[in-house]
């Protein structure tokens, strides 16, 4: 009867410690920020512009700044209205994606010019994913990440000062 017991009691604590290590696990997903950056490519270096939104689930920040001192940028650093709700939505998307199936594929030969973008989502315990988008660059399954990201920037309503790239 004691062994009966016993097998019950190693079961129950096994049980425990399986059901607290797959929520931990999944609170190691948890979306903490997510950025966006943008620099200009190869145009006229008073044009060239670095760009950088910060999501955070109560706070979005435009930074923009330019590359040079004569600078024809718009710069600034700007708060945005935080939608609590649509942050969530967007966190909780990006929680759910599978990141082993995104692959970065270089270009055969590096392409010279164009923009630069990259997304990065900061999990919980400071963890990193980032998709650079050099010119030619591409991600099998980046669209995962991508596409929900973007949605939710174009959603962005921004001050007026800071809609507009070029002064």
């Amino acid at each position: 009867m004691e062994a009966r017991w016993a097998v019950i009691l190693v079961v129950a604590v096994l049980c425990c410690v399986w059901i607290t290590g797959c929520k931990a696990a999944r609170h190691m997903n948890d979306v903490r920020q997510v950025s966006y950056t943008s620099d200009a490519g190869s145009i006229l270096p008073e044009l060239q512009w670095h760009e950088e939104i910060i999501i955070t689930k109560d706070n979005i920040s435009l930074i923009r700044n330019g590359r040079t001192p004569d600078t024809e940028i718009n710069e600034g650093t700007w708060e945005l209205a935080v939608d609590e709700q649509e942050v969530a939505a967007l966190f909780e998307q990006l929680e759910a994606i599978d990141r082993s199936t995104i692959k970065r594929i270089e270009p055969d030969s590096p392409l010279d010019g164009g923009n630069i973008e990259s997304y990065t989502v900061v999990y919980a315990g400071e963890r990193t994913f980032s998709l650079m988008y050099d010119p030619g660059t591409t991600y099998t399954d980046g669209k995962l990440i991508v596409d929900p990201i973007e949605a939710f920037l174009q959603n962005l309503s921004l001050p007026v000062e800071a809609a507009a790239r070029y002064k």
